[in-house]
């Protein structure tokens, strides 16, 4: 059986976005061992002919991504549908509604979609015309690339580079609605700590979101609490998140929410929200707050700060142990069984 996987994403400006990582991650570990599958990677629409099955690995709500036409088996993955749960905060305009109109009818067409988590499950199922029956929950996993660094005068190289404060607390992530940077700002305030924001959109002034960020840091006098660095490869990332205190995700809404991974696997405590994906993540080990109220957000901060380092180091070990059940060739693994399952399915 041959596997087409639309690689598109890697060119794009979902590069270095979620969907670029998830995407080169999976193809990465498809390229490295033997599968009972030839793979192809292609770029656009235009798959190989000779392929028995396409993977789509992302799905635009809002724009022509998937083709209408049904010549092969076709699989989607679809990481959250955000947009359609707030959408209040996401209009889709005149041409979104009616590219959205033709990628309903193309998903009816599809064989299986693959999703980030349960939350994402009963969210695609009450929202798009795909039953429960073709949805099938694949977790995410952290880039071997997050992992506790020993290093130290790697760490002292990455703190000089981006000019860290000793004690800081990390955002890593996007602008929009539903990451409930407000609020974030909001603890920080209260909390009195620094925090360092990483992400491209975050120093992007032509983004409304990024501008009206910058309005509030100016407001709550946040300033000189704040590092905006922009985007960050991997190595340095992974430095940044063990040196930082802890990672800040109090999101309203997460299809998974990977850096909280992220930060589990470099042994960096997180608090983030009680509500959506993040608590599937793990129940135990991450310390959660109510993402509607700032001064519950700075009271969990708060906490971790207070943490002893003997349970600080004993916390450490728990969460980058739990990290492990989440790898890139358990990703891997289990979309070939969901490969698997379709192609079993239609030889019936």
């Amino acid at each position: 059986m041959r596997i087409a996987i639309d690689i598109s994403p890697l060119k794009t400006g979902h590069e270095s976005r979620g969907i670029g990582a998830y995407t080169k991650n999976l193809v990465e570990e498809f390229k490295s061992e033997k599968w009972d599958f030839d793979f192809v990677f292609f770029d656009g629409k235009n798959y190989p002919a000779d392929v028995d099955l396409v993977h789509y690995p992302y799905f635009d709500l809002y724009f022509r991504t998937l083709l209408l036409r049904r010549d092969k088996i076709r699989i989607v993955t679809i990481h959250d549908v955000i947009p359609l749960v707030f959408p209040q905060h996401y209009p889709a305009g005149i041409k979104g509604r009616i590219n959205f109109f033709f990628q309903k009818i193309a998903l009816k067409n599809v064989d299986a979609v693959i999703c980030d988590s349960k939350t994402s499950k009963e969210d695609i199922a009450s929202k798009l015309p795909v039953p429960k029956s073709k949805i099938h929950v694949v977790y995410l996993a952290a880039s071997s690339s997050f992992k506790k660094i020993d290093d130290q005068k790697f760490l002292n190289e990455v703190s000089s580079k981006y000019k860290l404060p000793k004690k800081f607390v990390l955002y890593v992530g996007d602008v929009n609605w539903h990451k409930n940077i407000e609020n974030m700002l909001k603890a920080v305030k209260i909390s009195n700590i620094d925090l360092v924001m990483v992400g491209k959109a975050l120093v992007d002034d032509k983004i409304p979101q990024t501008r009206a960020i910058n309005s509030l840091i100016g407001k709550l006098e946040l300033n000189k609490q704040i590092i905006k660095t922009g985007f960050i490869e991997e190595d340095d990332l992974a430095a940044i998140y063990n040196l930082a205190k802890l990672t800040l995700l109090p999101s309203y809404y997460e299809g998974f929410g990977l850096p909280v991974l992220e930060s589990m696997a470099c042994g960096t405590p997180a608090v983030a929200s009680n509500v959506s994906s993040i608590p599937e993540i793990s129940k135990d080990n991450i310390f959660f707050c109510d993402p509607a109220d700032p001064q519950d957000i700075a009271k969990k901060i708060k906490e971790v700060f207070g943490l002893s380092p003997r349970k600080l180091d004993g916390l450490s070990q728990k969460i980058q142990k739990e990290s492990e059940k989440y790898s890139w060739h358990r990703v891997a693994a289990e979309t070939a069984n969901v490969y698997r399952s379709v192609i079993n399915f239609r030889g019936r």
